[in-house]
């Protein structure tokens, strides 16, 4: 049994990419780090370039400077980036007057979303996951989005998720009759 003093929320990572929903869904963080007197990690995943951007790079850029943007240019881009979204979550928060000692740091991490969620989770040792799905568009049979479905499924640790999507309007029926 767990006493009064016991909290089995000390730290959430909320995992976020910073879109439409971002003011709404730090709404949830805040009031879920304020009821659990919890700190937060905020995490916004950059996942890897794409075979356009790759095909790109190897056409017009030398080996030189491919190593060169690789070595530093990324670590600026994620500097770049973490100040960026810092700026953003704290626009969000002011917009509806809410206070930040919750949050304990941004982190800005290049790789497969629902991998680096996981292993920035273990990390901080989070008690928590904080996630948005983007599922449940008419044509969708799913109402959860591939991230965060990943995150459910393999994540050993508590997982708050957030629906985010804007039509939800596939019926219970039609979803079961799949």
């Amino acid at each position: 049994m767990i006493s009064e003093k016991e909290n089995l929320v000390n730290t959430i990572l909320y995992a976020t990419d910073l879109g439409l929903y971002g003011p709404y869904m730090l709404e949830h963080v805040g009031d879920l780090a304020k009821s659990h007197n919890a700190q937060v990690y905020m995490l916004h995943v950059i996942e890897p370039l794409g075979v356009f951007a790759d095909a790109v790079l190897e056409t017009y850029i030398t080996d030189d400077s491919k190593a060169g943007l690789r070595e530093n240019g990324l670590n600026e881009v994620l500097v770049a980036i973490r100040a960026k979204v810092r700026a953003v979550f704290e626009q969000d928060l002011k917009d509806y007057d809410a206070e930040t000692r919750w949050l304990k740091d941004v982190h800005v991490i290049g790789g497969s979303p629902a991998e680096v969620i996981l292993t920035d989770a273990e990390a901080v040792k989070a008690d928590l996951i904080v996630i948005g799905s983007h599922g449940g568009a008419k044509e969708m049979s799913t109402p959860l989005g591939s991230v965060a479905s990943k995150v459910l499924q393999l994540s050993p640790i508590p997982v708050y998720m957030i629906p985010t999507a804007t039509d939800r309007t596939i019926s219970y029926h039609a979803v079961t009759s799949l």
